[in-house]
């Protein structure tokens, strides 16, 4: 099951159109994987030009990542804390006890944002839409919190990018609107906003007042909500 997973989720867009639509939540060791994956793949497709006619014809060009460099350098940054995050997880899971599990879970120091733990309560979600997408989330009963959301980095048409952020997004508000609660409210922390190709609008969020949050060293970290 996992391999067919990992082939649905890494094929080129072109031999993915035939995969029917899909959002589910899978495992953290395998959105580990996923992402190890996905790791290789950015590197390869951003430094991957094309042929150079002066080199021959099984040449290819070498650059950095063009226009986006901002966006792309976040996103391999992502991809790192996301591989990281989701392996920790993993680990802790496969503790003896739930208890020991949920301890373990919650010393995952980079999942530790607004000066709370947030590992005991994450879920990693996945859209095998084409590209595919891989969200971490803290899911509690009242509120939902995006903690990084990564599409497939084989995927360079913008539009297409969006599209896919949109999806997931509005996919995990409707998961957490059909909780028993019925309230859930979903928000997108700022550092995973910053390698969404979308804008605001395109994806429907809208920055949080949370001046009250600041942190002990007086910074506040911003989320933003997602609207359906």
């Amino acid at each position: 099951m996992l391999f067919v997973l990992l082939a649905i989720l890494i094929v080129p867009r072109t031999a993915a159109f035939s995969v029917s639509k899909s959002f589910t939540e899978i495992g953290p060791l395998k959105a580990a994987m996923l992402t190890k994956q996905w790791q290789g793949l950015l590197q390869e497709v951003d430094q991957k030009v094309g042929v150079v006619p002066e080199l021959g014809s099984t040449s290819v060009g070498m650059k950095r990542f063009g226009p986006e460099l901002k966006r792309r350098t976040l996103c391999k940054r992502q991809y790192e804390r996301l591989y990281e995050n989701t392996y920790a997880l993993a680990m802790a899971d496969k503790s003896t006890t739930p208890d020991i599990a949920r301890a373990k879970r919650l010393l995952v120091p980079n999942l530790v944002v607004d000066g709370q733990a947030r590992g005991a309560h994450c879920a990693t979600f996945a859209s095998l839409t084409s590209p595919a997408t891989i969200a971490l989330v803290e899911t509690l009963p009242d509120e939902w919190s995006i903690l990084a959301l990564t599409v497939n980095p084989t995927e360079r048409n913008i539009d297409t990018i969006v599209a896919a952020e949109y999806a997931m997004i509005d996919a995990l508000i409707s998961q957490a609107q059909a909780l028993e609660t019925g309230s859930s409210s979903v928000r997108l922390l700022a550092e995973a906003r910053e390698t969404l190709a979308g804008s605001s609008e395109q994806l429907g969020i809208a920055p949080i007042d949370n001046s009250s949050d600041a942190t002990a060293d007086g910074e506040k970290t911003v989320w933003f909500r997602c609207q359906s």
